[in-house]
């Protein structure tokens, strides 16, 4: 995680983000956190754009970016490079550049239920984020303290295995924070044990150098599910692999606010599958 894009919208989320991406720099030799907002003064009028050009609003905006940015730098060790960027573009599309154009190895961002960047995680915004960005995302919840995480649980429906395994360096976070995995295996019902024997074969040459717990549960909701056992074990972190049109994508796009991002009941590390 050499360089982390934080974004930020100024609020209590957006601090509690900064703070836990500051743990981590340490172990994760991090060189550059850019801090990142974006702002868009195109707006909708009768279907058609309409650019409203404000002075104010942008020096306004400016002048809050400057003082957020001088807040968290001192939660930073100082061989971190820290910049701020602000940009007047939606939020995905800005991401997606900034993470391209300044080789972003993690996008890093705060969640809460009510306010802040609930915006982006209850609406579509969230998916179109998941979708076109092609770098890990941390997902940092209103009910976590920052800590370096301890306990770590990888979600795992056994399919596809060993692809995913191969998209993310485990070490990163496992080897780094001296971290627990937990291997979780939730469904709605059991499947076949011959058709998973091999993805269970790719799980254990993969996993088993870290010492994992492996669990298997059966729940009729598996967002609950996953968020009942990451209470009970005390997990830090959450791995989830996401596929467009999957199994987070589904889960972000209910209507039922107890499954966004799992109630925050863990910091939620988003690797993407589709990656170009």
């Amino acid at each position: 995680m050499k360089r982390i894009l934080l974004l930020t919208d100024f609020s209590e989320n957006a601090l509690l983000a900064a703070q836990q991406v500051a743990l981590c720099t340490e172990a994760w030799k991090t060189q550059k956190v850019i801090i990142y907002h974006t702002y868009n003064s195109v707006t909708i009028v009768n279907n058609e754009p309409i650019v409203i050009v404000n002075d104010e609003v942008k020096e306004t905006k400016e002048k809050e970016l400057t003082a957020w940015f001088d807040q968290i730098r001192l939660l930073f060790p100082p061989q971190v490079e820290l910049t701020h960027q602000m940009e007047d573009v939606d939020l995905p599309l800005g991401v997606n550049d900034m993470c391209k154009s300044h080789d972003i190895d993690l996008v890093a961002l705060g969640i809460t239920g009510q306010t802040g960047f609930a915006k982006i995680l209850v609406g579509s915004n969230a998916i179109t984020l998941m979708d076109i960005c092609n770098k890990p995302m941390l997902i940092v919840s209103h009910k976590v303290n920052p800590a370096v995480p301890k306990n770590v649980l990888a979600t795992t429906d056994l399919k596809e295995v060993d692809r995913k395994l191969d998209l993310f360096n485990l070490d990163q976070v496992l080897d780094t924070f001296n971290a627990q995995l937990y291997v979780l295996n939730v469904a709605k019902k059991e499947g076949s044990a011959a058709d998973l024997a091999q993805e269970l074969k790719h799980l254990h040459e993969r996993l088993d150098k870290y010492h994992p717990i492996y669990d298997y549960i059966s729940h009729d909701d598996i967002a609950l599910g996953i968020e009942e056992y990451a209470k009970e074990k005390h997990i830090d972190l959450i791995l989830s692999f996401h596929k467009k049109q999957g199994l987070l994508a589904s889960l972000f796009k209910t209507s039922i606010s107890k499954k966004i991002a799992w109630n925050g009941a863990a910091n939620l590390l988003v690797i993407p599958m589709d990656r170009s």
